[in-house]
């Protein structure tokens, strides 16, 4: 299962906007760059860099919704606070279900996500068979997991 296209864009677009928030914070984007589309030119070495600095400093979700740079509404806020409860780590996708795929935390505790993916289906994401080891971050998005 996937986000229908209205609710990946509106993802994408709160996910762009912190990471450069993120990015020239933390000094990896040279301001005054206004325009989160500057994070997708951004070579993917440079894009993971910032989201790993990132995950050190989630503080910054704060200062985000504090400053609201990108005048975003109070629903997109709240969304983008909710980020503050990402699981970021190693999981076992396990299986592949109708209305989600099941995550499956590495360390214990054991804890399983039913995780939907944003634009594409898992299945054509993770083309080797399940169950499949990665790194990744989960997010909560309105009422739902995503990574």
């Amino acid at each position: 299962m996937i986000l229908d296209t209205d609710d990946a864009e509106r993802f994408f677009k709160l996910y762009k906007a912190l990471t450069l928030f993120v990015g020239q914070r933390l000094k990896f984007i040279e301001p005054p760059a206004k325009s989160a589309k500057v994070i997708v030119a951004l070579p993917l070495e440079q894009r993971v860099k910032v989201r790993d600095a990132f995950l050190k400093h989630l503080d910054l979700i704060d200062a985000f919704v504090e400053e609201n740079p990108f005048r975003l509404d109070p629903e997109e806020l709240n969304i983008v606070r909710s980020w503050n409860d990402l699981v970021a780590g190693e999981f076992y996708v396990l299986r592949n279900l109708k209305k989600y795929t099941v995550f499956l935390t590495a360390k214990e505790p054991t804890v399983a996500y039913g995780v939907v993916g944003l634009s594409e289906p898992f299945e054509v994401v993770i083309t080797q068979p399940l169950p499949y080891f990665c790194k990744t971050v989960l997010l909560p998005y309105q009422g739902r997991i995503v990574y």
